[in-house]
Order: structure tokens, then sequence, then C-alpha cells
């Protein structure tokens, strides 16, 4: 060994055992790695010794927790008075906007990634991102898992769609890019999901191991530019996807695999901490098991491991892998060292955030003015004949998959309030509906829900567009669902089914507002991104 590496090393010694890792039990550490999911709007025992037996790194938030506003802060006040840790908690939550948010209402119900791909505009993005991390910061919650930075290049992504941006790789690098300031700027942490890219995978990693078959130079081209734009941004997290990308990780998925995380790590250059998605999803239990799969995912790279709220793992489970790290450092299947990496990091991170601080935290934000611009601005007319659909006065009949007819309800009453009453007709289940065609007067608007992947529902609409082929054919998940009803002569691509949305898409039906906003995708066969039309006047 030369003098300098042996100086290096020294120092190296002399940071760690300056370092509060250094006088951490084993056991300390194995929990500071661990991100936990609980059951409940309260702090039960069970969950309490739990989290104290653990001592944990961070817990994660999902709906089932969630009640009120007031409620969660009072949860979490709870939990970081009751529970004495010597680290204190990173409290997370999945708070993407549109169709993954844990915190509804109040001018939380922002329309999501793909309605802002719409817009075209970078500022909503980093808007969006400040308020959204100023509203979490509020509640006593540390960490936002957003923004999603995945390219949804493939159609029937059955995941990611209306969470992502678009398919358009510099669009999506610059608006996550964006939305990493404003976190930034509301000194929220954020994290940027899925690494190495979840957006071309027609499995869902929830339920089965998607595999992403395409090669690093095409991957450094489409997949992997949103990350490094992330980076460059000064993003401090990164989470892992479970897939499996035979040209990089062989037939291990990203988050078990050393080469994907030294990808992350030297390629794209990145010094800050590795996330691991929830380990009970599907694609990760069905085939390691939970604990074994957290000692693979910590060989490979990753500092924080989530263990979300998955059916196949549930909490009771925790303590089985905590014991498990301890287990694979003792019998050496995993490296003290690369602990110790994996904890530092995780605790110059929480320092950075200011956690030991205990620092006041900010009031609540309404986002209700923002959330509203973002609707108005992103809905978008594909296809007209005419002029805006509907007048005031008008009687119109919406049918709607019954499994949403809240939707149905608030737009409804949103039409009400422009003068425009109606009725909804429900369809779905096992049995739809013998709707004649005399018996629909009015206008008709249909709403319509991933019917690329639901051909019942698709072929009803279809009889319906037969009788009236009047219909205006509303894409109320992806604007994919428009190639699966190419001959509706009304079409809008709405991108959610969020309340600023729906109020958005009724002034635009009525010609209240003009719509503006611009394909993020493109449709095969149909349209190129960056498509959007116009009424003509009445």
């Amino acid at each position: 060994m030369t003098f300098r590496r042996i100086v290096a090393a020294l120092g190296a010694l002399a940071l760690l055992a300056s370092s509060p890792v250094f006088a951490m039990t084993l056991e300390e550490k194995a929990g500071q790695v661990l991100a936990l999911s609980f059951s409940g709007t309260s702090l039960d025992g069970e969950t309490r010794s739990r989290l104290e037996e653990i001592k944990p790194g961070g817990l994660i938030l999902y709906g089932k927790n969630v009640e009120s506003l007031s409620q969660v802060r009072s949860l979490l006040s709870c939990i970081r008075e009751t529970i004495r840790l010597d680290v204190p908690l990173m409290v997370a939550v999945d708070q993407e906007g549109g169709t993954v948010a844990r915190i509804r209402g109040h001018g939380a119900d922002f329309p999501g990634n793909m309605a802002l791909g719409a817009t075209g505009d970078h500022d909503l993005a980093e808007r969006q991102g400040f308020i959204m991390g100023r509203q979490l910061k509020s509640l006593g919650i540390d960490l936002d898992y957003a923004p999603v930075v995945d390219v949804n290049s493939n159609p029937s992504n059955p995941i990611i769609g209306l969470r992502s941006f678009g398919d358009d790789v510099a669009v999506v690098s610059s608006m996550g890019a964006s939305m990493i300031k404003g976190f930034s700027r509301a000194q929220m942490g954020c994290s940027a999901k899925h690494f190495p890219g979840h957006g071309d995978v027609d499995i869902d990693s929830h339920l089965g191991l998607p595999v992403l078959d395409r090669s690093l130079d095409s991957m450094r081209a489409l997949e992997l530019p949103p990350f490094r734009n992330a980076v460059e941004a000064g993003i401090p997290a990164v989470m892992t996807a479970h897939i499996v990308v035979p040209s990089l990780t062989g037939e291990l998925p990203a988050t078990l695999s050393f080469e994907a995380i030294s990808l992350l790590r030297e390629e794209l250059g990145f010094e800050g901490v590795v996330l691991s998605d929830s380990m009970g999803m599907r694609a990760i239990s069905n085939g390691w098991g939970v604990p074994d799969a957290v000692v693979m995912a910590l060989r490979a790279g990753v500092d924080f491991v989530l263990l979300g709220a998955d059916p196949a793992f549930p909490p009771e489970g925790h303590r089985e892998v905590r014991d498990r790290i301890v287990e694979a450092v003792h019998s050496g299947e995993l490296d003290k060292a690369r602990l110790d990496d994996a904890v530092e990091r995780i605790l110059r991170w929480k320092d950075d955030m200011g956690l030991s601080s205990g620092e006041d935290r900010p009031d609540w934000v309404d986002g209700s003015a923002l959330a509203e611009e973002i609707a108005s601005r992103s809905v978008t007319l594909i296809r007209s004949d005419g002029p805006p659909p509907l007048r005031k006065g008008d009687h119109v009949t919406l049918i709607w998959p019954e499994k949403k007819a809240v939707a149905a309800e608030i737009l409804l009453k949103r039409l009400s309030d422009l003068g425009v009453s109606g009725r909804i007709v429900k369809f779905g289940g096992r049995i739809l509906p013998e709707v004649e065609a005399d018996e629909i007067r009015g206008p008709v608007l249909m709403g319509c829900y991933d019917l690329v992947r639901d051909e019942a529902s698709a072929s009803f609409l279809r009889e319906i567009l037969e009788e009236r082929p009047d219909c205006v054919s509303l894409s109320m998940k992806t604007p994919y669902d428009l190639t699966v009803l190419p001959e509706a002569k009304t079409a809008l691509a709405c991108y959610g089914d969020t309340p600023p949305t729906l109020k958005a898409l009724a002034a635009i039906l009525l010609g209240e507002i003009r719509p503006s906003g611009r394909l993020p995708v493109e449709l095969p066969g149909l349209y190129p991104r960056g498509w959007g039309a116009s009424w003509s006047s009445r």
C-alpha cells in the first residue's frame, strides 16, 4: 500500500470514529436502514412496541394512516414524542399528485405529472413541487417519494402512465428537474424514481417481475437522461425499480443488482441516498423472500430499504428483517463496512434536512389555485367537428364506469353550476346496462378509464357510439384510451379525474375556457406528441 493510500485509510478511520455510526450497536444500524409502514390512524401498543424495538430510520404513511390534516399532525407528533430515539425518524409519503396521493382535499389535489407535461410549463412543475413540499412539511413529513422521472414510452404500461410527464425524454428530464427545484426551495426531501426506468414495461411490479429488454446504449438515450438531470439538479435520493434489465442486471431486478447501483454511482455521479421501492411487492417477495432480498439489496448498494404496505409482507414481519440484517453481518454475508456506509449516508442526509434541530414547521399552504391553473391548461382537445358540445340549459347524459361514479357526480355538479342539468348512466362490473338509444337524449359524455385493458367496457362504449356518433369521448386516465375509440368525433384527454380537472373540464365543454393542452405522448397511428385542437366557432 502506498503512503498516500495509508494516509487516506487512516483519515477514513478517523472520520468514522468521529461519526455517530461508531457508537451505534449493530442492531441499531440494522434498524436505521429500514423505513417501515404501519397500520392505523393512531399509535397503538403493538406499533409502539415494534418501533421501539427496531428503532427504524424512517416511517412511510399510506392512505390508511390518513383521516385529516389535524389527525396526521397529531399522529406524527405522538410518534415523535412517545417513541424516544437517539436518531430522529424520517417520515415519508408518496405524494406525486394525480393518481398517487395520500393527502387529498384542502388544496392538495394536484392533477399529476402527465397533466403538467400537457401544459408544457416548467414553472408550473416547480411551483407544484414547492407547494407540495410546504404542505407535507407543515404536517410533520420530511420526505416525498417524488418526482417520477420514468419516460412512459410503452402505451401498455400498467403502472406508470399518468405518473409520468410523458414519452419525450427531454420533457421528462426538464420537468423532473423543475419539480426537484421546487421541493428544494420548500426544504422538502424528495427522491427521483424508479431507477433505471420503469416506463417501457408491461407488467406492474406490485404484481410480478417486469423485464426491460433494452441495450445499455438505448437506455443511455431514453431511460437514464432524466435521472442524470435529477442528479445535476441536486436530488438527494434516488429510488430503485424492481425490474430486470438483462443487459445491465442479468437475472436480478435492479434493486438487488450491484451493477445497477454502480451505474447510478459511477456513470451518473450520484452521491446521495439510494432508496429501494417497497420490498414486499410481488416482484421481490415472490422470487427471493423479503428478509433475504433486503440483505441482497444492501449488499448491492441500496442504503435505505422500504418495507411498505404490501399484503405479502405485513408489519408483523419487520422484526424478522432487522434480525436477518444482523445475522448477515455476523456471518459475513453482509460486509459491516457496507452497512456502516449506508447508515452514514442516512445520518448525513437527516442532518442536512435539519431533523435533529427540531425546526418549526411552516403553515399549510392551499394549492387550489395552482391545481386549477394546471388543470385548465392541461385538458387537451384531441378531435372535434364543431363548437363546444354543451350549452347552458342542456340536459346531458354521463355514461360512466360504476367504480368511478364519484368523479361523474363531481363533474355533473360542476356542470350544474354552469347551468347544465343531467343524469348519470353507470356501467361496469359483470353486467353492462341495456341502454336504448332513444333513452339517451341531449348531449352524451362518455367517461373512459383504461379501455386499453378493459375490452368489455370498450365494446359497450362502441355500441353507444354506433347509435350516437355525436358522443363526446373523455379519456379520464391516459390518453391512449382514445386509440380504442377512434370513431368518436369529439374527444378530449383529461389526464385524471381530480376535482380541479373536473372543474376545468366542465368549463371547457361549455366553451368557458379554451382548451390549450398539448399531447405529452404520441397516440400511435393517430396523433403525434404535441397535438392539440381547438373548438370551431358556434
